[in-house]
């Protein structure tokens, strides 16, 4: 079975690590995967993608066409990919209003062959009954838990310090860095807030085993790769409750959720730290629990594509 994966190129890496992951996993149960990346933003850059991708594929022809992201699917549609599959990300959904009744109207009228999305919550905003809710899985042989003293060596982290590590880039307004200073300022120790970017994965993974908490402060999520991830590594979590995060934790991971509260997130915070809890942390298991492996996903996938 051949797949062509259609994305948006993203400037650090080339392409989303998670689409590239999702591809290489597929690739693992002998899918043939390749990769279209639309490389220019915008309206002009979009409306460029369709002539680009219609040229590709005059020359080249596959048996599955799968876009990552709304408006993937907006230029695979024109562009003639059929049969389509969209997955959608939480900001597609969650995000705007126009951009959901968007969405409907392209996998009514270009009838699309399959929706997927990350989480309930998105399928319930998107009031499509047939979207598939189907979560990015986590790479367990990258995520791993290790020594935390030997992480920070690696990354060259202080031994002594108290450090938070916050989910993503201070620059980006969904992960609200705003409201994760205003938690570290009430905290009564000192504390050393460092952020989640510029790493590939293997040092993310070094990074969520070096800190002490891993702090999500997101307005709004669909089920994060970055919170699977950490818990893949059994780091202590506090997280504001959106998307499916309160699904991922479940009942006895040992992770915090809390409201939009600095003091409520602060207090997880200091908990987590001072009881050293990496160490009844359960994060790891509960995602072996729910079947989030990156192979339990493809698998699910590889259905999706069979029929």
């Amino acid at each position: 079975m051949k797949v062509l994966f259609i994305s948006s190129y993203k400037n650090e890496t080339g392409i989303s690590p998670f689409v590239k992951s999702q591809g290489d996993s597929l690739t693992e149960l002998g899918i043939e995967v390749s990769y279209f990346l639309i490389r220019t933003k915008g309206i002009t850059g979009y409306i460029k993608s369709i002539f680009l991708l219609r040229s590709y594929l005059n020359k080249n022809k596959f048996d599955i066409y799968h876009a990552h992201y709304s408006f993937s699917g907006f230029v695979a549609s024109f562009a003639g990919c059929k049969p389509l599959i969209v997955s959608l990300l939480g900001s597609d959904v969650l995000k705007s209003k126009k951009n959901r009744l968007l969405i409907r109207f392209f996998t009514w009228f270009f009838k699309w062959e399959f929706l997927i999305v990350k989480s309930q919550q998105m399928k319930e905003k998107l009031g499509i009954e047939r979207a598939e809710v189907l979560p990015n899985g986590v790479d367990m042989k990258i995520f791993i838990p290790m020594e935390k003293e030997k992480c920070r060596n690696i990354l060259g982290w202080s031994l002594e310090d108290k450090i938070i590590l916050f989910n993503g880039s201070k620059t980006n307004s969904i992960k609200n860095f705003s409201l994760a200073e205003q938690v570290v300022s009430l905290i009564p120790f000192q504390i050393n807030l460092k952020t989640l970017t510029g790493y590939n994965p293997t040092e993310v993974s070094i990074c969520y085993n070096a800190c002490d908490v891993f702090l999500s402060t997101s307005l709004w999520e669909g089920s994060p790769n970055t919170i699977k991830e950490a818990m893949a590594c059994n780091t202590p979590i506090v997280a504001t409750r959106v998307g499916d995060i309160p699904f991922l934790f479940g009942e006895n991971s040992g992770n915090k959720l809390g409201d939009f509260s600095p003091v409520n997130l602060a207090n997880h915070l200091v908990e987590l730290i001072t009881n050293d809890s990496r160490k009844s942390n359960f994060g790891r298991n509960r995602l072996l629990e729910i079947k989030l492996q990156r192979e339990q996903i493809a698998l699910r996938l590889l259905t999706i594509y069979a029929q």
